[in-house]
């Protein structure tokens, strides 16, 4: 749970610079999104989440690749 939340946190902060800087709307929605994320694995993690070993957290990263990039293109 807490490295989900952790990835979709870096992705949206990569959206955050793609943004236009006079998009602000959008802007304060991804931040709240961002915001929302981290308070999601801090969560987690006083639930007890454990943390995963550094290929699996790789596994999920280029998952979360495949998956974003299918979805661009469909």
């Amino acid at each position: 749970m807490v490295e989900t939340e952790n990835q979709v946190e870096a992705h949206l902060a990569s959206h955050m610079t793609h943004l236009p800087a006079n998009d602000l709307a959008s802007r304060a929605i991804v931040a709240q999104m961002k915001t929302d994320e981290v308070a999601h694995a801090r969560m987690a993690q006083k639930s007890g989440a454990v943390e995963l070993p550094e290929p699996v957290k790789r596994m999920m990263g280029a998952a979360a690749k495949v998956m974003t990039t299918v979805a661009h293109h469909v």
